[in-house]
């Protein structure tokens, strides 16, 4: 299972290999231009420790293009131990987090940003 919400809530199983494809607006009609050399970083946070990354994903821009596509492997949304129940995280992405940091997607007024990982299918 693989789900983005409207609210931009991100619901997978523990293991599975998914494909997360971000835009930014700059308004209501116009999209943000990733430029050569821009970094866009998706990073994955222990629920309420913003300080406790467990992952972290950075893509390295080298044309223009207004879509980034972060790939997880099976390997990436293992995250901490075997699961019984569904666990929530948080995560943001975030652009140029190093030298002029913006984030795309995260903690705003609605709340964090819900990344949750459901208990891995028999195999």
């Amino acid at each position: 299972m693989f789900v983005i919400t409207e609210d931009k809530s991100i619901y997978l199983t523990r293991g599975d290999s998914v494909v997360i494809d971000v835009s930014a607006k700059i308004s209501l009609e116009e999209n943000y231009i990733f430029t050569k050399n821009d970094i866009v970083t998706f990073k994955v946070m222990q629920k309420g420790k913003c300080e406790e990354i467990v992952l972290k994903k950075e893509i390295l821009i080298e044309q223009n293009t207004e879509m980034v596509t972060f790939e997880l492997t099976k390997e990436d949304t293992k995250l901490g131990e075997i699961i019984n129940k569904p666990k929530d995280y948080w995560y943001e992405i975030e652009l140029n987090s190093e030298t002029d940091p913006k984030t795309i997607i995260g903690y705003d007024e609605d709340g964090p940003k819900i990344f949750r990982i459901y208990p891995e299918g028999g195999e």
